[in-house]
């Protein structure tokens, strides 16, 4: 596995750790911050399975159903975000800052989504 691959799947990791960790202080219920976690341990199982078939070989076509629910449970979750209100900001700048989160959200899965859709091609 080359040296990017794994320095995302570390940022990755992070970034899923700190949403998990934001969904509990935020008071969310079990069953969302589970569906947040689920959601990116599969993007991160597609991105390692790119780089070792047997893992995409285990699930088989099962791959199909998680790719779906990873993409589904995202929009989900973006669609739901909580606005920010940050106090400095003007009400402009908070919709701005809003719009550019679900931006860099979208950009930084793409790799997930990616390997996922590859892995799904890789079976047929």
């Amino acid at each position: 596995m080359p040296w990017w691959a794994i320095a995302y799947l570390v940022l990755l990791t992070v970034v899923i750790l700190i949403s998990v960790i934001k969904d509990f202080l935020d008071k969310k219920n079990l069953g969302y911050i589970l569906a947040e976690f689920v959601s990116g341990a599969i993007g991160f199982y597609f991105v390692l399975s790119i780089w070792n078939e047997a893992y995409a070989l285990m699930l088989g076509w099962f791959l199909v159903p998680m790719f779906l629910y990873s993409i589904i449970w995202d929009q989900y979750a973006l669609t739901h975000m909580t606005p920010s209100s940050y106090e400095d900001l003007s009400d402009k700048e908070n919709a701005d800052m809003d719009r550019y989160c679900r931006i860099f959200a979208v950009i930084f899965v793409l790799p997930c989504y990616i390997a996922g859709g590859y892995l799904i091609y890789s079976l047929i």
